[in-house]
């Protein structure tokens, strides 16, 4: 299945370069032998269908060679958010209880203390990094000597399009833990879409920067660009350096690239972006977190590429809506219509479809949404109601159809009986001069249960003030919806892949 196929792309083209990470540089035929390699150092441990083999690297080669060579074998690839403090990895890997664990050298001090339960990794394996010097955990295998040791053959291992491939954690910073699991059957048809929508081909050369344990990094573009015979060139996954990316996006002379609204701030701040040459880019994609109206426009103006603004979600897919680059324009800020084989819906409290216009929970259906959470059945039986899977996420639809986030089902705020969602106060607060971000929730009040909070952070050099927010959301918005409390900050915090984190920014108001 999954695996088949990085095998059938080097068939079809052996000696195209299929990553290029720094001076590594790996054509179809050499990725495909090191992920064999691997996948039969796995089996000579035991490892069966099923068994789960976790992966906490930073982007490297190895994490893409690791994600194939368990899908050869049927076992299923559990990336860890390295992001994560020791006890919280911890809890990932009791939750999977996964046969083996491929570790890099940067994060030995994060799990070398960690007690060793009956579910911890029996078996692990090392990736040496140049840059550090650590003192390898015991019983550990070095990942170059070790698979040098095993055929580049093929597996002789039946994988079922059923088979459970990937399980990716949604949380795990507080609570427990939730792992998403897709088939082998949701992965390849998420690379199809992919595939479809963006005309992907094996001449794109596509640019990946975000951290691939994160699922839009891992299966927006990374792994339909292997599936179909193009180029990835692998950016590392911490310290985002703006210029760095423009000069690798210049130098490899990459087609595709896609650059979270975090990322865009920063690229935005350079004095002098324009000095790249980026005529090779045809195509430019970002998601993760609803961009307001004037971030957006700002991209449009200074890089005149066509632009898709992506919706989705790990269970439901990573791509489940996007904005044409045609309507870039006259629809900004909308997450679009369906990708290619998806359905969604807007419905009330008791499922039903509501009015365009009206705010309702978006809810999905594809081959590519989740067939559950791993060993959670009470939050699997829940999520999906009727074939749908509810994404907790609210949206609208406008009269022709395209969709716009209204924000979390959580994250309403309910003030005096009304409700009031956040990103329609955040839209209006960042078109105001010398905002460069804010964020909005909700905070206790005795006299109307919540009221509206609002965090701002302003452009350097700002003067901007409560008193000329309250005005300008006076003027656009209905007086129920104004920031009862403004705060002005240095920055926002942000959850370890990198979303503003609504959840912290509560529980400094409470």
């Amino acid at each position: 299945m999954v695996g088949t196929t990085l095998c059938v792309s080097a068939e079809r083209g052996p000696n195209h370069l299929a990553l290029a990470f720094y001076e590594v540089r790996l054509t179809y035929a050499q990725l495909n032998a090191r992920a064999c390699r691997l996948a039969n150092a796995l089996l000579s441990l035991g490892l069966t269908r099923g068994d789960r083999v976790a992966a906490l690297l930073p982007n490297c080669p190895q994490f893409l060679e690791a994600y194939f060579a368990a899908a050869k074998i049927g076992a299923v690839f559990v990336p860890l958010n390295f992001r994560l403090a020791g006890p919280e990895i911890g809890r990932l890997l009791d939750s999977c209880a996964a046969e083996v664990l491929i570790y890099g050298d940067e994060f030995i001090e994060s799990i070398a203390p960690l007690p060793r339960s009956a579910s911890f990794p029996r078996r692990l394996v090392r990736v040496a990094a140049s840059t550090v010097h650590a003192v390898p955990l015991a019983t550990t295998r070095e990942y170059e000597s070790w698979i040098g040791e095993f055929p580049d053959s093929e597996p002789n291992v039946d994988v079922a399009i059923a088979d459970d491939q990937l399980i990716v954690y949604t949380s795990g910073t507080t609570g427990d833990p939730k792992g998403a699991v897709l088939t082998h059957g949701n992965t390849l048809f998420s690379s199809l879409t992919k595939i479809i929508d963006f005309s992907l081909t094996p001449s794109d050369t596509i640019a990946v920067f975000g951290p691939l344990f994160h699922v839009g990094p891992l299966m927006d573009l990374t792994i339909p660009t292997l599936q179909r015979g193009g180029t990835v060139v692998l950016g590392r996954s911490r310290g985002f350096d703006p210029e760095h990316l423009l000069a690798v996006l210049e130098k490899e002379r990459a087609t595709v690239v896609t650059i979270y609204p975090a990322m865009w701030r920063r690229v935005l701040a350079l004095p002098a972006p324009g000095r790249y040459d980026l005529s090779s880019l045809r195509l430019l994609l970002t998601g993760g977190e609803p961009m307001p109206a004037a971030l957006l426009g700002a991209i449009y103006e200074r890089f005149p590429i066509p632009f898709v603004n992506t919706y989705g979600s790990t269970e439901g897919g990573p791509v489940t809506t996007f904005l044409r680059p045609e309507d870039r324009f006259e629809k900004i800020g909308s997450i679009g219509k369906p990708a290619f084989g998806v359905q969604v819906r807007i419905v009330d409290e008791h499922g039903d479809e509501v009015e365009p216009g009206s705010v309702g929970e978006l809810v999905v259906r594809s081959p590519v949404v989740c067939r559950g959470y791993w060993k959670h059945p009470d939050a699997t039986a829940a999520a999906p109601r009727n074939g749908w899977w509810h994404t907790g996420d609210l949206a609208r639809t406008d009269g022709e159809g395209f969709l716009w986030i209204a924000g979390r089902k959580k994250d309403m705020i309910i003030s005096g009986a009304e409700n009031i969602y956040p990103v329609e106060i955040e839209a209006v607060i960042s078109t105001l001069d010398g905002v460069a971000e804010v964020a909005v929730v909700g905070m206790p009040d005795a006299q109307w249960g919540e009221a509206v909070a609002a965090f701002v952070v302003r452009k350097p050099g700002s003067e901007v003030d409560e008193t000329r927010i309250l005005e300008h959301c006076r003027v656009k918005l209905a007086g129920y919806k104004k920031p009862r409390h403004i705060f002005f900050v240095d920055e926002l915090p942000r959850t370890t892949v990198g979303k503003v984190s609504r959840g912290a920014l509560r529980r400094q108001v409470e």
